[in-house]
């Protein structure tokens, strides 16, 4: 966690102040946007959520600090600063300082830009300094037989003496030519990785296939539900396409996000975020040995998996199983495989089938 955001409905300050941590845990997104809402803020576009202060380890960030900003705004941009390196903190705080930067839209921006300038904060090792300048003007990677003839206290002094270094409170930034680009336009978030997803599903406009959003699964339903709106997908014209699949190869094939629908893609992703190596092995086994065709089948077995065995080197067959090409699969539910890759829990059938059989005596 960064910070901690506190804010409030400047329309109704009587309604009080709500503390968010940022980024915002997962496990506590739909909470703390029903937390806002009870406060009549915490639209999915709007920016309608006055920040009152900042508990951060960025102060450059306390410009914010009486401004309204949309919640979504404030939660990518502490992801984008929780994945900084070490020295990407002083490069962001030089570079708004220099450029006066108090928007969080050019906060945005600029957490995707700032790498590209170089601040020197401690005079005393040039040679360092040097260095660490010739690896950012290089997009951030050399040779290592080029970095190591590169001479650090030459470069810096050669850097100093441009003359083209602005004082800052964080140190003498030079921007080296960086441009602040309009990555981020108020309304679309570019595509960021802040945890490797399961599925990265692009949302597209038809008329010029540009992406206006990203779905990382699983994710809870409400922030499907506001990002599908922040990127416009109840207009016609627009399509979901997978950018980026983590799934296991069997699984994978399975998918389709205009056959199986967000409900079910991100249902699967939960059911097979938690799994490791051995038990995906496992599910792929298990899925060829089913010929699942559905995601929603596919999800099934994946919270059923322990009703199955799986041995890569079989060594004699069994009664109901069968060979795939990962392995050798057994099963031994009680329920028929038709039966358990129905679209409902193994275990409320079986008590569905124990009530029939009952009533039947």
């Amino acid at each position: 966690m960064i910070f901690k955001a506190i804010i409030s409905n400047q329309a109704e300050p009587e309604l009080g102040q709500a503390t968010i941590p940022l980024p915002i845990p997962d496990n506590e997104y739909d909470h703390t946007i029903g937390l806002l809402e009870d406060m009549g803020i915490g639209s999915p576009t709007a920016q309608d959520c006055r920040v009152d202060g900042l508990d951060s380890t960025y102060p450059i960030l306390n410009r914010l600090v009486a401004q309204n900003v949309n919640v979504d705004e404030l939660d990518y941009l502490t992801k984008r600063l929780d994945s900084f390196c070490q020295g990407e903190n002083e490069k962001f705080q030089a570079m708004a300082s220099k450029l006066n930067l108090s928007s969080i839209k050019d906060f945005i921006n600029l957490a995707f830009c700032c790498q590209q300038a170089t601040v020197i904060t401690d005079f005393s090792n040039l040679e360092q300094t040097g260095k660490g300048h010739a690896l950012t003007v290089n997009g951030g990677s050399m040779p290592m037989e080029e970095f190591d003839k590169v001479d650090g206290q030459a470069v810096a002094l050669d850097l100093i003496q441009s003359g083209a270094g602005v004082v800052t409170p964080y140190g003498v930034v030079y921007d080296n030519g960086m441009k602040l680009e309009q990555l981020y336009d108020g309304r679309h978030f570019p595509a960021y990785l802040y945890q490797m997803p399961e599925l990265m599903i692009e949302i597209k406009s038809g008329e010029d296939g540009e992406a206006t959003g990203y779905l990382y699964l699983p994710s809870s339903d409400r922030q499907i539900q506001r990002t599908l709106m922040r990127a416009g997908s109840g207009s016609e014209g627009f399509r979901m396409e997978i950018a980026m699949d983590e799934l296991p190869p069997q699984v994978s094939n399975m998918v389709s996000p205009t056959r199986d629908g967000l409900d079910d893609l991100n249902a699967l992703c939960r059911a097979v975020e938690p799994l490791g190596a051995e038990e995906r092995k496992k599910l792929e086994a298990v899925v060829l040995m089913t010929q699942a065709k559905y995601a929603s089948e596919v999800r099934q077995l994946a919270e059923n998996l322990e009703q199955f065995d799986f041995v890569p080197k079989p060594d004699r067959p069994e009664a109901d199983s069968a060979l795939t090409e990962l392995g050798y699969v057994a099963y031994h539910g009680s329920l028929t495989l038709e039966e358990l890759m129905m679209d409902g829990s193994a275990e409320q059938q079986q008590q569905e089938m124990q009530e029939m059989g009952g009533m039947a005596q």
